[in-house]
């Protein structure tokens, strides 16, 4: 018995075959390439291979140049190259693309026949046609028993129904998130994680389902990437809405930002802005404390807000208002001081012609020439003239 399981594992040991080299393959409405190994190093990017996977038979473009498995630490590859894409290999490809699209056509009308509760995303074909794989969306389990028997006597292959969620789907159509981006599942990540709105709560977020959900319509992926972050910011903190003891008076606990490391306390009458540290270190949480409720015949008070972290703002009352250093002072009335010096009445009549002089010239520019002659009648009112007396 002991020389059978020997045997047995010697010819694992051969089985598992160590590649020197690996190439990256990337297929088919694919996000990401996968590795497998050769043992040529003359693969370069944008040749077409013919690759073993698990499916069976498939074609690839190569995503990078054959690199060495020992020299860069690369992951051991479990499937190899098999050769070059040929003309027939091209043709086959193509073939398989404009069958690819009857298939799907038949699939769905059996789906529909059937009344079966699931929606056919892709239909894809093997390189060497001996196997087709159907994906498809469902919210529960499915019973195709009935639709592989009839799509296996239409296609006459072997027949795969895959079935996946929402965020699959999303990883396989692909799009453009709220950042602007291509989607993680899309670019780079190769299996999900788990997403639980606690992490969003942990960020202090406003728990809203619409903004915090993907395209999939499950929780975004990019809430568990700062997720520890924030728990070792936050970490020692009191609870949001939680009631504590700051300078020998209760506050509750309306808002922290992690970013600026600010919280905010406020009771009735005050609104205080403190550090984190200060929050951390010198509040003290305080539970089942009854706060001092507003009566409805209580007057509305106006609440002082205190920065701790910055210089109290000057009162009106503190600010002086400094006069200028050159005034001009002018005085308005019908009599004005008589100057003390000939000198300054000189200056003033000068003065005042010269404002004339500037007026006059300012109302010539702005007077238009009058171009025809009217008779103007002008009546006086008032005493009677001196004429008449006499």
């Amino acid at each position: 018995m002991s020389e059978a399981l020997h045997k047995r594992e010697e010819t694992t040991e051969q089985k598992a075959v160590q590649y020197p080299f690996a190439v990256a393959v990337r297929f088919r409405g694919a996000g990401k390439p996968y590795t497998f190994g050769s043992y040529k190093n003359d693969y370069k990017k944008g040749e077409w291979v013919v690759v073993e996977t698990q499916q069976g038979i498939e074609m690839g473009q190569c995503d990078a140049d054959s690199l060495s498995v020992e020299k860069y630490g690369l992951h051991m590859p479990g499937k190899p190259v098999i050769r070059r894409a040929t003309e027939n290999d091209h043709a086959n490809f193509e073939r398989n693309l404009e069958e690819e699209k009857e298939a799907f056509r038949i699939c769905c009308n059996e789906i529909n026949e059937f009344d079966l509760d699931m929606h056919l995303l892709s239909a894809r074909y093997t390189l060497d046609r001996s196997k087709i794989l159907f994906v498809y969306l469902a919210d529960q389990r499915v019973d195709f028993r009935e639709l592989l028997k009839k799509l296996g006597s239409t296609l006459h292959c072997r027949i795969e129904l895959r079935q996946i969620g929402e965020r699959d789907k999303a990883k396989m159509v692909g799009g453009i998130g709220m950042c602007g981006m291509e989607c993680c599942c899309r670019r780079f990540k190769n299996h999900f994680d788990v997403i639980s709105i606690n992490m969003a709560k942990n960020q202090l977020l406003a728990l809203n389902i619409d903004k915090l959900s993907g395209m999939c319509g499950k929780l975004k992926c990019c809430l568990k990437y700062e997720d520890d972050y924030y728990k070792e910011l936050t970490k020692d903190l009191p609870k949001m809405g939680s009631q504590v003891e700051y300078d020998g008076e209760i506050y509750r606990i309306t808002n922290m930002n992690v970013m600026s490391e600010e919280a905010k306390l406020e009771n009735r009458e005050t609104a205080i802005f403190i550090t984190l540290k200060d929050l951390r270190e010198k509040a003290i949480p305080r539970k089942g404390v009854v706060m001092k409720k507003k009566d409805d015949g209580d007057k509305p008070v106006r609440k002082t807000v205190i920065h701790a972290n910055k210089p109290a703002p000057v009162k009106k009352e503190d600010r002086v208002m400094a006069a200028p250093a050159a005034a001009e002072v002018r005085t308005f009335g019908r009599k004005k001081d008589k100057p003390e010096n000939k000198s300054e009445t000189k200056q003033a009549s000068a003065n005042k012609q010269n404002s004339s002089r500037r007026h006059n010239n300012q109302q010539n520019r702005n007077h238009k020439p009058v171009t025809e002659n009217k008779n103007i009648t002008v009546r006086t009112f008032g005493r009677k003239k001196n004429e008449e007396k006499k």
